[in-house]
């Protein structure tokens, strides 16, 4: 398949965002703990790296929508799967293991297992099993989507954004099961196979801009205000992946960067094209391994501590604590998937 310079784009962008935001949301999460000049910093950069999440889904709704590849169910769930799977699991009973070392309980692999198959064995990876879901239901609504009309996806999108508008404003309401989040980020698949097809917003990236801004303010300044009136304790009600402003802001944000022009002289630079290829390619890996990396940095396992806390603020610790789990989580991916017979178990396939 010919690759897609926006869709590499995106993806780069969004894997840096996931792990920038996994570095500083200590300092978001203790508002009293901070200068608060300081702090507004960090909270304006959290609002605006919430499409992280999103775009990624989104883009393997367009790549995976819009596929004319004739697959078989089993064939096309295998591609997906065997790639990622195994990868998955070893990383998930790695991280099951680090858990009972900082509690001091003994490590049980059935036990580490049987938590693999309940649910995620770190905070990161429920996006794991989110988008394996997804790749479940990608053939049943790749043939609707194909064969539906312009009109009717819209409707089917207006109708998502309905029950997540619905959803935010009485989150008491619906119930969080596994089911609700297919179906909450199902919708982003179809948005992004959408928004790929329309030309509609060539032209308007300025006003995509200052939407996103506009909501990027109005997010902080309603999260600050909620964080306030709960003593402190941050309040990320207007940051949910699937709350109806981070959608508009999300597709904003899709729309920005598809509509970027590839042929301008500083992304025809071999250096950068090469990087957000190969930043692209290792994505899923850097999702895995990086919070392995913020453990081991945070807990002075290495022989020094790196942290959000670094230096005389976090305006100097997170940008060196980010820049080092960037470094070696690409570092080991790349060392781990030379070694023959272990790369399958912790390196994804690169696409």
């Amino acid at each position: 398949m010919k690759r897609v310079f926006y869709v590499d784009l995106i993806r780069s962008y969004a894997i840096l965002m996931v792990v920038v935001s996994h570095v500083f949301a200590p300092v978001c999460a203790a508002m009293m703990d901070y200068p608060r000049s300081v702090w507004w910093v960090f909270n304006l950069l959290d609002s605006w790296i919430r499409p992280c999440v999103p775009l990624f889904v989104m883009i393997s709704g367009k790549l995976l929508l819009g596929s004319s590849r004739e697959d078989s169910y089993l064939r096309f769930v295998w591609r997906r799967y065997s790639g990622i799977l195994l990868p998955f699991f070893t990383w998930s009973l790695i991280y099951a293991y680090y858990e009972c070392r900082m509690r001091g309980s003994d490590f049980s692999l059935p036990h580490a297992i049987l938590q693999f198959l309940q649910g995620p064995t770190e905070y990161h990876l429920w996006f794991m099993y989110m988008i394996l879901g997804l790749y479940l239901v990608a053939p049943f609504l790749r043939r609707w989507v194909q064969a539906a009309l312009p009109g009717e996806i819209q409707a089917l999108l207006v109708l998502w954004f309905g029950f997540l508008t619905l959803q935010f404003l009485f989150p008491g309401y619906i119930s969080f099961a596994p089911g609700i989040t297919l179906l909450n980020y199902g919708g982003y698949f179809v948005l992004g196979y959408f928004l790929d097809q329309t030309h509609y917003f060539e032209g308007k990236t300025g006003r995509l801009i200052l939407l996103s801004l506009a909501i990027i303010l109005f997010n902080a300044g309603g999260t600050f205000l909620l964080t306030l009136w709960n003593s402190g304790i941050l309040d990320e009600k207007f940051y949910g992946g699937v709350a109806p402003l981070i959608v508009l802001y999300a597709s904003a944000s899709f729309l920005i960067l598809k509509n970027i022009n590839e042929e301008a002289p500083l992304l025809k630079t071999p250096g950068l094209r090469g990087t957000v290829l190969y930043i692209s390619q290792d994505s899923f890996n850097l999702y895995l391994i990086h919070a392995f990396f913020i453990w081991l940095f945070i807990k002075g396992h290495l022989g020094f501590v790196l942290s959000e806390d670094t230096g005389p603020s976090p305006l100097i610790g997170v940008p060196l604590t980010t820049t080092a789990v960037l470094a070696c989580s690409l570092g080991l991916s790349f060392i781990l998937g030379k070694i023959p017979g272990v790369s399958r178990l912790f390196v994804t396939n690169k696409s």
